[in-house]
């Protein structure tokens, strides 16, 4: 069964890493429960032959995918909310992304008000694998709960509708002002160079109402200054023949695209997992690991399955990536399974809960915290200024970027303590350490610094592989 925490986070196929839980302990109650079904009904349909999944597994799955839409706001929109400039580049940055998403960024600043909400599209952007919509909402009244808003629902392109995973992310500006921006995966989709979108939004916070927009999207520029390379390279996993067909490397991502089909026919649908060992933690050339931006999304019917494999923009094109597959298991959660024909189907799937890691904040350092076969964190300082608590520590293991993302604070009731910056990397010279930044400790309450074991993750060493980039 699904909890409330799952059905409020994982709306819509939103997908998003462990860390990106830390705050929630929102309580969802029964009819904000049904308005979301009731748009996860709408949004979901399979794709042609193809049966899509709606993931609802728990936070402690670790990230089975992790699409994080990013958006980006034109002048106008920053002139209008005082303290931003670029809204893409500042949800990126604080997700320690530094893609160079202003600078590609295509302004809409289209503005529709209707019920007392003005809904504005702020700018597009579009590469090879993803659509970029930033936009910003105004009411006249307080608004809530627009983690559970989500585009894409009313999305078209080239007058079809849109069928594909994706992801958002977005922050109040005020009780009354809302920035956000949504990504959709239109690798499968096939998206030309040039492209018609359309947006019929039918509701806005539980107001309804009409807000229509039609924009053109050209991944023109971008492409010029984009490589890919198709490695065709075969890998036999335990349930599937995979083929990596493409990496691709552009101005603001890195994107490895697969396909596979399944040793065993008529594969019963997972909503854990598209494919076994399906969450690809990636290395240059030097061995520094990549930072994940949306790991293990795609299709896949009975037979077939195609995924894609998303991080952040490289500084530089390596020779090489040096792939370790991992499987993950959720700590709990279930899904359905959804037909081309809207029919859906409860799934079952495996569930393995890991354990929790922690020490009390007491100032004396370094504090040293367990994670089990993955190796350790070391917190070398916990200082708190003013607004914010800045935990920096190393990260000793295989994998020490997916190791620091477990990390989190939890006062003496287990409340998480809100992360307000996730750019947990500063130092690209120095890989394993890392910086965490917070809500501001409260002077007068016990805390925990916490991790887990990992018992739930199984990494394959004999599994991993090269793809070269020739």
């Amino acid at each position: 069964m699904m909890n409330d925490k799952d059905i409020y986070k994982l709306f819509n196929e939103v997908k998003i890493e462990e860390s990106e839980f830390n705050d929630m302990k929102e309580e969802v109650n029964i009819m904000e429960k049904e308005r979301i079904k009731k748009n996860l009904n709408k949004r979901i349909r399979g794709e042609r032959n193809l049966k899509r999944i709606k993931y609802t597994s728990t936070a402690a799955a670790l990230g089975l995918v992790c699409l994080l839409g990013i958006g980006a706001a034109s002048p106008a929109v920053a002139k209008n909310i005082p303290g931003l400039n670029s809204i893409i580049q500042m949800l990126n940055n604080k997700n320690g992304d530094q893609g160079e998403y202003e600078k590609y960024s295509q302004i809409v600043d289209k503005s529709v008000t209707d019920k007392g909400v003005t809904l504005t599209v702020n700018e597009i952007l579009a590469d090879e694998s993803k659509l970029i919509i930033s936009y910003t909402i105004k009411s006249n009244k307080k608004i809530k709960d627009l983690q559970v808003f989500g585009l894409q629902r009313f999305l078209k392109i080239n007058g079809k509708d849109f069928y594909g995973s994706g992801g958002g992310r977005g922050e109040y500006i005020d009780d009354y002002t809302y920035i956000a921006s949504e990504e959709a995966d239109i690798n499968l989709f096939k998206a030309p160079e040039k492209f018609n979108v359309d947006l019929k939004v039918r509701e806005v916070a539980d107001v309804k109402g009409k807000w229509n927009f039609a924009f053109s999207v050209s991944k023109e520029e971008i492409a010029k200054n984009s490589t890919i390379f198709k490695p065709n390279k075969k890998l036999d996993f335990t349930d599937s023949v995979v083929t990596v067909d493409k990496v691709t490397f552009t101005p603001i991502g890195t994107y490895i695209s697969l396909s596979g089909d399944y040793k065993e026919k008529n594969r019963k649908a997972n909503p854990s997992n598209i494919f076994e060992y399906g969450y690809w933690i990636a290395f240059d050339d030097k061995g520094v690991e990549l930072i994940p931006n949306g790991i293990g999304g795609g299709s896949s019917n009975s037979t077939t399955f195609h995924s894609e494999m998303n991080y952040t923009k490289v500084k530089d094109i390596p020779k090489y990536l040096t792939i370790l597959p991992l499987k993950i298991i959720p700590s709990g959660g279930g899904g359905v399974s959804v037909d081309e024909n809207g029919k859906e189907t409860p799934i079952t799937i495996e569930t393995k809960k890991p354990t929790k890691i922690s020490k009390a904040i007491d100032g004396i350092y370094p504090i040293e915290l367990s994670q089990g076969k993955m190796g350790k964190l070391i917190i070398k300082e916990i200082k708190t200024e003013k607004d914010k608590t800045i935990v920096k520590f190393t990260a000793e293991g295989k994998v020490p970027y997916f190791q620091a993302e477990s990390l989190h604070i939890e006062d003496d009731k287990g409340e998480w303590v809100k992360v307000k910056d996730r750019d947990i990397r500063k130092d690209e010279e120095k890989p394993n350490e890392f910086t965490k930044v917070f809500e501001a400790l409260d002077s007068n309450k016990k805390y925990s610094i916490c991790t887990n074991d990992f018992d739930n993750v199984e990494m394959r060493e004999d599994l991993k592989f090269n793809i070269e980039l020739k």
